[in-house]
This record gives C-alpha cells, structure tokens and sequence, in this order.
C-alpha cells in the first residue's frame, strides 16, 4: 500500500450531523475533514457508499456495485428549488442522534422525483457521465428494479438481457423513473467528487470498501450470469455466509451471490478489473471486505443454516497474476480477518497489500492462549482498535474476562502514552504498534458502549443507525488523536 506511516478514523458518511435526518455529502462533511486535517490524521476510512436495500439498510448489499447512495446527497445545493418545503421541514424535525431509514427515504425520494423532472437527458454532461463505463447500464437495471418491484429473475423475457435497444425502451416507456437515476446518480458522483478533492487539498485520503460479493438482484449478476454460481433459472442455489468465528457461534448467512470463479477465469477477470479500475476512480484506497473469499468460500445451500455449508476454494494465484497487470495493487487494503491461510498472507506479502489486524481478537482469551504483543506486530498491515462489526471499545472492556483483562494492561503498561482512561489506552496501544497505519471508530474516539455499534453480524434489522449529533463532540478526542500521531510518528503535517 503507497502509504507512509499514518493513522485514520472510521465513519459512515451517513452518521455525520446534518438537518435532514442523515449524514450526507453537505457542510459537515466538509468540517469534519478541517477537524481530521487539525488532528494531524491522515484517512477518513468510509464504509460502501452503494445504494442499500430498504429493508437492512446495510452499504455491504447493493443493488449495484458502483451506483451510489442517492440519500447520501446533499439537500444544501437544492433547498431553494425544492416546491414542497414541508419535505425538507419533515426531514429537519427527524431525530439527530440516529437514522430514521424509512423517512429519510420515503422523503428524499419525494424530492429528487421533483427535481429530476427538469433534468434535460440531452445535456452535454449528463450524456458524458452516462457514457462512463457501466453507468448506463447499471442506471437501466436500477430503473427496471424500481418500476418493475420484483427480482430481476421473475422479469419478462425481453428486460433479461443488457442492450442499446432496451436502454431506449426504458428512457421511452419509464421516462420518470429513469430520469430519477440520471438526477440522483449525477449529483451523487459531482458531491462526492468535491468532497474527495476537499480531502485531498488537506493532505487526507480516503479509504473505500468493497464487498467482495454482490447481492443477486443485482445489476452485477444481472449483466454477467454467466459469471455467477446459478441454476438454469438463473436463481442460487448455494449462497455466501461465513464459518462460526468470534463474531457469530453459528455462522453467518450473508445471501449474495457465489462466484463462477471457472468462467471469471476464462474471461481473464475482466469483471474485476472493470470494477476495481471504476471504483479507484472514487477512492485513494480500496479495502476489500472478506479477502479470504479469493482463496477458499464458504458455500450454504440455499434456505439452510450456516453450519451446513462447505468450503469450496476461490481463484488463488491466477486471479492476482492477472489483475495486478491492470489495476493498481498499491491501493488496496485486504480485510484478512477471520479464517487465517499461509497463502492468503503470501499473496499480501507478494503484491505488497497491508492486511488487517484487529487488536480485540488479538488479546489472549485463555490462560494458554499466546499471540504477538502489539509491539511486534508486522509494519506492513493496518492495526484498529475495532471495526464496523466488532463491539465498541468499551462495550469489549466491559465484557472481558480476567486473562484478557490482564494482557491488556500487561500490553498498557508499556505505553509511551498513558491515559486514565482504558479506552484511550486500547487507542493508544494501537497508534504505538509498527503498524503503518493505526485507525479507529468514532464511536471508539467517543468511548461510547453498545448503543454506539455500527453492526451486528448474522442480525438484519436495526444496524447503521447511529449518527454524531454534534461535531463539537470531537474536538477534544481529535486533540488527544493529534497528541498520539506527534508522539507515535503519524502526523500528516
């Protein structure tokens, strides 16, 4: 990874503050990234910006991998063309302290099928950003899914299959909702873009994430079947999910579509190629979640519990011989996590790519457990106190046992930085290890507990809500974070 030693913070863009019931790519964005730049940090580490389902709300199931989020766009720019202001009053009196998936959604749409009805589909740059690659024809399938409301397998025979004719015939007889796509899709990728140069003009890069499978009723599967792990209906029957681990006792059912990993191969990955070249368009890095899939996979027969699934084995070298050819290994970032394989880490060592870990599954849990005191650890990786699915720094010191307990403040004593609190110890221990970069959450910088966490895995409903109420919370934490990157050697100044 082309990156000097630094440190980072995780946060979703939709928990930041804003007056319309969600995070988004407005005024805090922007302060947030002048708070990050003041602390000395280095990366802003976003979570999947994709479009979500309407029923977890997770960014890691998308409809598409390289759509946006149209609910990620900032009403700033448009509060003075919206006609209904009671829209915009229904978003500003939703709480602050979490997200109201539901009515944002329900409210924002209202609003963008109003704007982009003035959209002129003819105009010089909309007709530039719809010939970018796959955007045409990933809006198309996004247009069909929205007017349509059924999986794209159950669709008439004349909507299965991409062409120039059925891009016409949707502008022709879905006119409306087409044109919502354009609007939101335009705006989303225009926003965002300014926020990464806002970014990088304060020396800050930003760490995207990329699930390593797609949902089925997907604009991925339905544009390459062949590339996929289906039946002659083109329906699964085998899904992807994971092995009981720290996380899950019984395993993980995550429903996405399993790879046809023989027919990527025969088509020398150019799917991959194409998507990770799209997305490193948008990002400075790319984590990808569950790098592990590239070399062995979980596989649970459709409607089955996790534990009967069976391991099948990915790509292995082939996939990384060829693609490193075209895409720029240099900004990626493997989430290695979990399953531990000698050729996963040859891999990340022959191509240079950090791997993860994770100092909460790093803490001895027995008295014969031993594992790497983070003062060894290996510089090529990234070191968090936590992630998007683990427990809160302090709902993981609240749950502890003894022995763990023990190793951690065996670990702390050693510390060039101590604080009163464990928290920032935990914080503290992380930003002291060789690691090249040091990150941490939010949620952590805040020591909140359980009522803070982003997710839990193998659970559907009620994930992603939290939100920062204010960024006024953060000026003390980000002092300390700006005291440990001096001390530690990871300023960005």
């Amino acid at each position: 990874m082309d990156i000097k030693r630094s440190s980072g913070l995780i946060l979703h863009p939709t928990s930041l503050p804003s007056k319309f019931g969600i995070g988004d790519f407005g005024k805090s964005t922007f302060k947030f990234l002048d708070l990050l730049h003041e602390s000395k940090t280095s990366l802003w580490q976003v979570l999947p910006l994709g479009i979500t389902d309407e029923v977890a709300f997770s960014p890691y199931a998308s409809k598409s991998s390289i759509l946006g989020n149209p609910y990620l766009i900032s009403l700033d720019d448009f509060e003075n063309e919206i006609p209904d202001k009671e829209l915009l009053k229904t978003l500003e009196n939703l709480p602050t302290e979490h997200v109201n998936f539901e009515k944002v959604y329900e409210t924002k749409n209202k609003i963008f099928y109003e704007l982009s009805n003035n959209i002129d589909l003819n105009n010089d740059e909309i007709k530039k950003f719809l010939d970018r690659k796959l955007i045409k024809e990933h809006i198309v399938f996004k247009t069909l899914s929205d007017k349509l409301k059924i999986n794209w397998t159950e669709w008439d025979k004349e909507y299965l299959t991409y062409s120039i004719d059925l891009y016409n015939h949707v502008i022709s007889n879905f006119n409306h909702e087409f044109k919502f796509n354009v609007f939101t899709q335009y705006h989303f990728y225009l926003q965002w873009q300014k926020v990464k140069e806002y970014a990088n003009s304060k020396n800050i890069k930003i760490l995207g994430d990329i699930p390593i499978y797609v949902n089925h009723d997907s604009a991925d599967v339905w544009l390459n079947k062949d590339l996929f792990d289906l039946d002659e209906n083109f329906k699964m029957n085998y899904v992807s999910g994971a092995v009981p681990d720290a996380f899950t006792t019984d395993g993980q059912i995550w429903g996405t579509a399993l790879y046809n990993w023989d027919n990527h191969l025969e088509e020398n990955y150019k799917y991959w190629i194409n998507k990770l070249n799209i997305l490193l368009e948008n990002y400075d890095f790319l984590r990808i979640d569950h790098f592990v899939g590239f070399f062995q996979f979980w596989a649970i027969p459709q409607n089955e519990s996790a534990l009967n699934g069976h391991w099948r084995n990915g790509p292995w070298k082939s996939f990384f011989e060829i693609v490193s050819k075209k895409v720029p290994f240099e900004r990626l970032l493997a989430e290695d996590l979990g399953v531990e394989l000698d050729e996963t880490d040859e891999i990340l060592k022959e191509y240079n790519i950090p791997g993860m870990l994770l100092l909460e599954q790093r803490i001895p849990n027995g008295d014969d457990s031993e594992e790497t005191k983070p003062e060894l650890w290996e510089e090529n990786y990234a070191a968090y106190t936590g992630t998007h699915d683990s427990p809160t720094i302090k709902q993981w010191l609240d749950n502890a046992n003894t022995t763990q307990l023990n190793a951690f403040n065996e670990y702390a004593n050693n510390l060039i930085e101590k604080f009163s609190e464990d928290v920032w110890n935990f914080i503290s221990l992380i930003w002291s290890t060789p690691s090249v970069l040091a990150i941490t959450t939010v949620q952590d910088l805040l020591q909140l507990g359980s009522e803070a966490r982003f997710n839990i895995p193998g659970t559907e409903i009620g994930n992603w809500k939290w939100r920062l109420s204010s960024l006024d919370l953060l000026k003390d934490p980000l002092n300390k974070i700006s005291k440990l990157n001096d001390i530690y050697n990871r300023s960005n100044s």
